[in-house]
């Protein structure tokens, strides 16, 4: 019977080994051709043993020493097995999977937008622009220089917004001549009704202001197609401000004459009336008084491309200033009257009543540099799909056979007597005084009796009573140790147990601590904890013993 069971064996399994050989073949066929829709094959079938039954043969009789006949059942037992197919689909599907690849992203160098780093220098023709008046006056200007760095976004291939400093000055060459009466002066002898009269000879001297200015301006370029020439401009304003500001006598004499109309006398060449040249003397230098400007500027020329980030600028540029800049005390030229001089103080031409409003000018050419602002190649990772044809093999079982298990517990209840005395041995809380702070102590006493409860019926219930010793008012008392209670009961709730099996009451300083035998009043500020037995709580007490 042995070998029977063993050939059959060896049989069984050839047989699938059979099977999975066919099953292997015919899909390396569907992977290497192409498949229809859908291809089934028969991948075997297994069987399971499932139960047994019993079937009754007919009975033998045997005979007995006794002679009587003895009947003996004999009972076969037939094992089921329910067979299950298996049934296996191989389907050759359209399929993708979602990659990513690196890829490096040039910068678009023909795309004029973004940061420029601008710088400027100039040479142009400047005035002071004001007037000196008289025939005999005149006022000429001068050349400068201008240096100029700035910052410029452009939002548009061909508008963009600029701001940054330059610094230039303005220079002008005043000469004076011509001559000035003063009547009816007083000389030194007091002589009254005299004429003082002042004759300037040869007078030129220069003035200049350095101007460090912010230059704000809204800008546009506009370039071929091939991008290597274009046209560029800026128009704005630029407050100003004064760093250096002086004028310089470099040439020129004055010279006194006394005339007494009374005498019919002219005197000259005297201490009084004497020749000046001020060339020589202290007064020939000294700083000019001026306010800070508000101007506008306007630059125009050609932009040359030599560099992918790199572009030369060529072309003009002209400022003027709106305000008046001269803030002078005026003074007359001439004769001031003090010590028989030429003036009480000379502050350049400027500073004279013969000067009119100021307002700076300059005009020139300037060269420069735009250097702009070209993001550096980067790596992107870019998305995409790879697409293949995937053979998908879907095994279907026909039938199934589930087994279900169950679990039971049960619980087991702490009895109640034995509860009652756990917590009678933690059932004093105590507190400092006029605190309902719980200490680490107190806190592991509450877990003990939280440890207890949790192990006894709902129907279990406690009363957490608050007390306080006699300092202070009633009132205080009866709400402080309400506040004890209370906190008690809050610890234990955040230790999981049932609000609704918690009584709290607050006795204030009304009942003494039943241990305080030598009436210390820190043994009064304490908090008790009292077993409630409920209704239906005694069925649990006899299911497991303590040793008391």
């Amino acid at each position: 019977m042995k070998k029977v069971l063993i050939s059959a064996a060896r049989c069984v399994g050839l047989l699938f080994v059979l099977c999975l050989y066919t099953t292997a073949i015919r899909c390396q066929s569907l992977s290497d051709a192409p498949l229809s829709a859908d291809s089934v094959l028969r991948a075997g079938v297994s069987g399971r043993h499932v139960g047994h039954g019993e079937s009754k043969s007919s009975p033998i009789f045997i005979t007995g020493a006794d002679g009587r006949h003895d009947t003996v059942v004999i009972t076969t037992k037939s094992d089921y097995y329910q067979y299950v197919d298996t049934l296996t689909t191989v389907t050759a599907n359209a399929d993708s999977v979602l990659r990513v690849r690196d890829e490096v992203v040039l910068p678009d160098s023909s795309d004029r937008r973004g940061h420029y780093i601008e710088a400027h220098v100039g040479l142009g023709y400047g005035t002071l622009g004001y007037k000196l008046e008289g025939d005999d006056n005149k006022l000429n200007g001068s050349f400068s220089a201008l240096l100029q760095l700035q910052y410029a976004y452009f939002f548009h291939q061909h508008w963009g917004v600029g701001a940054g400093l330059w610094f230039t000055n303005y220079t002008s060459h005043a000469h004076l001549a011509g001559d000035y009466y003063f009547e009816r002066q007083t000389d030194s002898d007091t002589e009254p009704e005299y004429t003082h009269h002042s004759h300037i000879n040869k007078w030129r001297e220069r003035e200049t202001i350095h101007n460090l200015g912010i230059p704000i301006s809204l800008q546009t370029q506009w370039w071929n197609k091939s991008g290597d020439a274009g046209f560029f401009a800026a128009l704005g304003i630029a407050p100003s401000f004064s760093v250096g500001k002086k004028y310089h006598v470099l040439d020129g004499e004055i010279t006194h004459r006394g005339l007494y109309p009374n005498w019919n006398l002219t005197l000259e060449d005297m201490y009084e009336f004497g020749t000046i040249d001020y060339t020589d003397r202290d007064e020939s230098k000294g700083s000019l008084s001026v306010k800070p400007a508000i101007g506008v500027f306007l630059d125009a020329g050609a932009l040359l491309n030599v560099a992918p980030q790199i572009d030369i600028f060529v072309g003009g540029y002209f400022n003027y200033t709106f305000n008046d800049v001269n803030k002078s005390d005026k003074h007359p030229l001439g004769w001031g009257g003090e010590d028989y001089a030429f003036m009480h103080k000379y502050d350049g031409a400027y500073a004279t009543d013969l000067a009119g409003k100021s307002h700076p000018w300059q005009v020139g050419v300037k060269v420069g540099v735009h250097w702009r602002h070209i993001a550096k190649p980067k790596t992107v990772h870019i998305d995409y799909y790879d697409h293949f044809t995937r053979l998908d093999t879907l095994v279907t079982l026909l039938e199934r056979v589930d087994t279900v298990s169950t679990q039971h517990s049960d619980t087991f209840f702490t009895p109640i007597k034995h509860a009652a005395r756990m917590v009678e041995k933690f059932n004093k809380i105590y507190f400092d005084f006029d605190s309902s702070v719980l200490n680490e102590e107190s806190k592991n006493y509450l877990r003990s009796i939280n440890d207890v409860l949790a192990h006894t019926s709902d129907s279990v219930r406690i009363s957490i009573q608050g007390h306080a010793s006699k300092e202070g008012l009633k009132k205080h008392n009866e709400a402080l140790a309400r506040r004890r209670a209370q906190r008690v009961a809050d610890y234990l709730v955040e230790q999981g147990l049932d609000r609704k099996r918690i009584e709290v009451r607050g006795f204030g300083s009304s009942v003494e601590n039943d241990e305080n035998v030598n009436h210390t009043l820190n043994m009064d500020r304490r908090v008790e904890v009292k077993v409630i037995l409920g209704e239906g709580a005694n069925k649990y007490s006899n299911q497991i013993e303590y040793e008391k």
